[in-house]
This record gives structure tokens, C-alpha cells and sequence, in this order.
């Protein structure tokens, strides 16, 4: 047995949570063995409540690894007794996290969550936390969405945030509810999301009605790249017709989604 198999042994004994306990004194715990969490961190001006609140409502079930955000790695703000911080490194090299906690979504990660984009440590552990089944809180109370946020732009995050619940994912508005996943994700927005959306829902009621009055409108689309801007400047459940090589964005095929425009391919001119 060569010597870095001994100290990945020693090391791999020493991180169990209770003889953590032991070695701390609080051994009077009556043997409880908590599972580790691992909190995904990004950056937040108030790192001190953020993580009260993280072990008050998870600390009675888990201890935590929290994995920082490059940001939060910067500012390296003190964590409380019973949170250590855990590399990318590390985080990534098991398999067995059961419990995924993401306390301070930001607009980018949810975006990429939902989108299945892969290219930072964090996105990367959500990524493998859904493949694997693992349970995932997350909580939206970061978005920064208010009464200001034009209409297209609280609709596209809505749909973000529906489709994390569609995979499983917990998803509430703070950290002083509970997470509760339902299969209606509508009615588990947060709150301050879909107060703003009731208006929405009413207005997609009428018009879903009178749908039938209006023949669709097609247009055809000649740029070779189709982005979100331009997803935007098509009329709501229009047809829009793009050449064969056209790059469509995969932020701009959501928000077409979003806003039922079909997407076709013009076929190249028969002749005969």
C-alpha cells in the first residue's frame, strides 16, 4: 500500500461528519450522522445572513461544503462553525452529493441551468446533479426582477424557472420559506414573480380566444443569424420562416418559444 493511498484513506475518514463531531465535542448529538450539502455560492453583498439563514433552515439535516463562485473566492467572507470551503476540484471528483443548495441564484445561472449550459464549476454541479437525480433548492430571491422589468423579460426568467421545476428542481422565492415542487410549476413562482405575471396569464386567456379570428402571420427572415434581439422584434404567434444554414441562438429559440412563434425552414426552390 503506497503512501498517497494511506493519506487519501486518512483523509476520507477524518471528513466524516461524525467523528468531525467528536474531535469538535459534540459527541452529545446521540450519534446523529449528517449527510454533507454542497452550497453553490455566488456573490452576494450579504454574506453573513445568507449563511445564518443556509444553516438555520438545512444545518439541522447537513453539514456544508460551500463552493464559491470566482467572485465570492475574491471576497473569501468568514463562514460560521460547521461550513468549510470545498474546491472546484473536489467537488467535482465525487459523485455521492445528495443534496445541491443554491441560496443566492443569480440571473445567469439560472438561465444556464435551465438551458443545460455547462461551462463554469457551478453550472457544471448542476448539471451533474440533475443526471443524477440528486435534490437541487434553489431560490430566487438574487433575480433582481421588480415592477420595472419590462413584461418580455420577467416572462423569459418565468420560463427558467418552469422548466428547473419540471426537472425536479425545488424552487422558492426566499430563504425564509420552504422549497415545494408541485406538478404545477406555474403556481410555484415566487411570489414577487407571479404577482407580476397574474396580468399576463389573463391577457394570453383572451387572446388564446380570439386566436382564431387572425390568420398567422409569416415572415421570412434573411440574416444568417438569428439572435435574441431579433426574436423579440417578431410579432407574438407570427410564423417565421429562416433559409437552410440560418444559426439560431439558444436563447432566441427559447424566447420564440416563449412567445408561440413557429420556427420554419424555407425549403430551397423546386423547379418542375
Amino acid at each position: 500500500m503506497n503512501e498517497e493511498l494511506i493519506n487519501q484513506i486518512v483523509r476520507r475518514i477524518l471528513s466524516d461528519p461524525s467523528l468531525q463531531g467528536l474531535l469538535q465535542g459534540n459527541g452529545s448529538q446521540e450519534g446523529v450522522v449528517k449527510s454533507e450539502a454542497l452550497v453553490l455560492l455566488n456573490f452576494v453583498s450579504d454574506f453573513p445572513r445568507v449563511l445564518a439563514a443556509v444553516k438555520q433552515r438545512w444545518g439541522a439535516d447537513f453539514t456544508f461544503c460551500i463552493l464559491p463562485s470566482d467572485q465570492v473566492y475574491i471576497a473569501k467572507p468568514e463562514l460560521p462553525v460547521g461550513m468549510t470551503w470545498i474546491t472546484a476540484q473536489d467537488a467535482l471528483s465525487r459523485s455521492d452529493w445528495q443534496k445541491l443548495i443554491l441560496p443566492t441564484c443569480s440571473p445567469n445561472t439560472l438561465a444556464k441551468a435551465a438551458l443545460g449550459i455547462r461551462d463554469n464549476p457551478i453550472c457544471e454541479m448542476i448539471g451533474r446533479g440533475l443526471s443524477r437525480g440528486s435534490s437541487i433548492d434553489l431560490v430566487t430571491d438574487y433575480l433582481g426582477l421588480t415592477i420595472q422589468t419590462p413584461l418580455a423579460y420577467r416572462e423569459l426568467y418565468e420560463g427558467y424557472i418552469q422548466r428547473l421545476q419540471a426537472y425536479g428542481v425545488m424552487v422558492c422565492a426566499s430563504l425564509a420559506e420552504d422549497c415545494s415542487f408541485s406538478a404545477k410549476p406555474v403556481q410555484q413562482y415566487p411570489a414577487k414573480i407571479s404577482e407580476l405575471s397574474s396580468v399576463i396569464y389573463k391577457q394570453n386567456e383572451v387572446f388564446s380566444q380570439e386566436k382564431d379570428l387572425f390568420v398567422q402571420e409569416e415572415i421570412r427572415f434573411a440574416n444568417k443569424f438569428l439572435g435574441d434581439k431579433q426574436a423579440y422584434e417578431f410579432p407574438e404567434e407570427s410564423r417565421v420562416l429562416i433559409k437552410q444554414g440560418t444559426v439560431v441562438s439558444p436563447l432566441a429559440r427559447d424566447t420564440l418559444k416563449l412567445r408561440r412563434i413557429e420556427l420554419c425552414i424555407e425549403k430551397e426552390g423546386k423547379n418542375g
